[in-house]
């Protein structure tokens, strides 16, 4: 009776993990996806209202020449400013909608900006729900 039980009982144990690899393996990597989405997601927001505040009228001694130059300068540089918040917002809101399989974020991303206020919300609701 002993000599059979042990490969009977290896059989049984290989079966039932070959078993259950497959689900498991689903499982990890589900959880995998989704946390690797809201990652996205809270990254994407906090590099949106990073991009909100930007640099804006550089004092003329550390641009150097005349006050076109300067004026020229800064003008630039709210303009690269602007673009970089308008993409940013662009990228936070594929980041959210990218969450839809998983959560349901409470803001309207038919919005191309999110406010500073919803920003914050979204950031707590998003850190409690990961």
């Amino acid at each position: 009776m002993n000599t059979w039980l042990t490969p009977v009982l290896g059989l049984v144990g290989a079966f039932v993990g070959a078993s259950l690899a497959p689900w498991l393996t689903a499982q990890l990597g589900w959880k995998r996806t989704r946390r690797e989405a809201f990652n996205r997601a809270i990254s994407a927001v906090r590099t949106a209202q990073a991009t909100r505040h930007f640099a804006n009228g550089v004092p003329a001694h550390y641009i150097g020449g005349d006050a076109a130059t300067v004026e020229a300068y800064n003008q630039r540089l709210r303009e690269r400013g602007v673009d970089r918040f308008v993409d940013a917002m662009h990228e936070a809101t594929l980041a959210l909608t990218s969450l839809e399989p998983f959560y349901k974020v409470t803001v309207n991303l038919d919005q191309w900006e999110i406010t500073e206020v919803d920003a914050d919300r979204i950031l707590v609701e998003l850190l409690r729900a990961r």
